[in-house]
């Protein structure tokens, strides 16, 4: 019994805590992204698109953008580029998630894309606003881009030994009744 209660000790207090104590930020990070907008038409982002971005941490909070995939009006994006001056950078916890010089990728029909915000870093943004620009086809037009974390695995083992304490702590004291 003594071991038993060591054990849901460990699952329930000690394991919590490592996830404290660790950096909160691995080298490495995941990103979930997509750019949408209105119709082009209306002036919207000429080339919808989503998929993942993977970025190096760095201290001073921008990113280094390292790979992106997805799919960008129907195109795979086959990697990274420098269009129109891009410095891949990606702002996480900023006011902005891109600089104004932006992320900037080719996809497999050819087109050189970037992706950039209109506000400078630090400058409070009115909405969200970010740019799209193209070549081959030239396009231009503004859209919505939106960021979200993908969580890391060692967050999905914590958060499964967490479920399994629960689990076996909720089976444990539902059990019959004892006399001690």
């Amino acid at each position: 019994m003594k071991l038993l209660k060591l054990v849901m000790f460990v699952i329930g207090c000690v394991l919590p805590l490592t996830a404290v104590v660790t950096p909160s930020r691995a080298a490495t990070v995941t990103f979930e992204w997509t750019l949408s907008g209105p119709a082009p038409s209306l002036g919207g982002a000429p080339f919808p698109g989503s998929g993942t971005i993977t970025a190096t941490v760095s201290a001073g909070g921008a990113d280094m953008v390292t790979g992106i995939t997805g799919t960008v009006n129907g195109s795979l994006i086959t990697g990274l580029n420098t269009f129109n001056g891009a410095d891949n950078l990606l702002f996480p916890a900023g006011t902005t998630f891109l600089s104004t010089h932006g992320i900037s990728f080719v996809t497999t029909s050819g087109q050189d894309i970037n992706i950039f915000s209109f506000f400078p870093q630090g400058t409070p943004p009115s909405g969200n606003a970010y740019g799209e620009l193209s070549a081959n086809p030239s396009a231009f037009g503004v859209g919505t881009f939106t960021i979200s974390a993908v969580p890391e695995p060692s967050t999905w083992v914590m958060m499964l030994l967490g479920l399994i304490g629960l689990g076996f702590a909720f089976r444990r004291s539902t059990g019959s009744p004892s006399l001690v």
